[in-house]
């Protein structure tokens, strides 16, 4: 065959993976998966690469979304009734708990402090008009005291018999976002968020599922984080992160923020998570 017939060969870009299992930064000593720095004797890459990209994480949560002293207590004041009244949600623990269980905690406690009272006083978590919520039948009023989880609850009709939640959101965050400024630090585009605490980030996980999800028995959705779960993502295409090709892949930190701008807390020191980075020629 014609030398000037023959095709030029083509050689497909390389590429690896870098696996990262949070789980790990035990043998170096730190004690939360959400802030924490993977040290080895050598570099992680020499290669010559030009990409770095995230394209898969896999969350192993067990972050309680009612903290004890945090988002747990609910006061109320009620006609007939002396004093506060004062709803722990778990006690002295921290706990996973949907609407449809502070329900049922409210309608006890009310119930409890009920008991004391000559008026007959009888309180139930009941569907009225359409509003799912609880109803005291002797009509006495009952006043919400703002707290954190009133708020979040968003709890509406105080001073009236009936009180209600109104697209309640008990979820810890909103979304998480994976950060490495090491890996991110060279790109000269930049991320940018409607938040004031602006980051340039590997990938955010948005706590939200991809289907529909159930329901409590008071009918009210159980979004992700009202209880523990492990859930893998897969992120194609990855956010490509540009990488100069002649400088070696040293020590690397990671810190995974909460959309309050903050570190994600490590309640119970039971979450963790794992990420596949892939790293390519270009």
């Amino acid at each position: 065959m014609n030398k000037s017939q023959e095709g030029t060969q083509i050689r497909y870009p390389s590429v690896a993976n870098l696996m990262i299992d949070a789980e790990d930064r035990k043998t170096d000593a730190y004690p939360s998966p959400w802030d924490f720095v993977i040290s080895k004797n050598q570099s992680l890459f020499n290669g010559f690469f030009t990409r770095i990209g995230a394209t898969e994480v896999v969350l192993e949560w067990q972050n309680p979304n009612i903290i004890t002293g945090v988002n747990s207590r609910l006061t109320f004041l009620i006609t007939g009734i002396t004093g506060a009244i004062y709803v722990d949600i778990g006690g002295s623990n921290s706990v996973f708990s949907t609407v449809g269980d502070i329900l049922d905690a409210i309608a006890a406690r009310f119930n409890t402090a009920a008991g004391s009272t000559t008026a007959p006083l009888r309180f139930n978590v009941v569907n009225n008009s359409g509003d799912v919520g609880i109803l005291d039948s002797s009509g006495a009023s009952i006043v919400i005291v703002p707290t954190r989880l009133s708020v979040q609850m968003n709890l509406q009709g105080s001073a009236s018999a009936f009180i209600f939640p109104v697209a309640p959101d008990l979820r810890p965050y909103k979304y998480l976002d994976f950060v490495s400024n090491q890996l991110t630090y060279n790109q000269n585009v930049k991320d940018a968020t409607s938040n004031l605490r602006d980051q340039s980030v590997l990938l955010r996980w948005y706590f939200a599922f991809d289907n529909p999800t159930p329901s409590d028995q008071h009918g009210f959705p159980i979004l992700m984080g009202y209880q523990p779960f492990v859930l893998r993502r897969l992120y194609n295409p990855p956010k490509q992160i540009a990488w100069e090709s002649n400088m070696p892949l040293g020590q690397v930190g990671f810190q995974v923020y909460g959309n309050n701008g903050e570190i994600v807390s490590n309640y119970l020191n039971l979450s963790n998570w794992l990420m596949t980075l892939q790293i390519s020629e270009n």
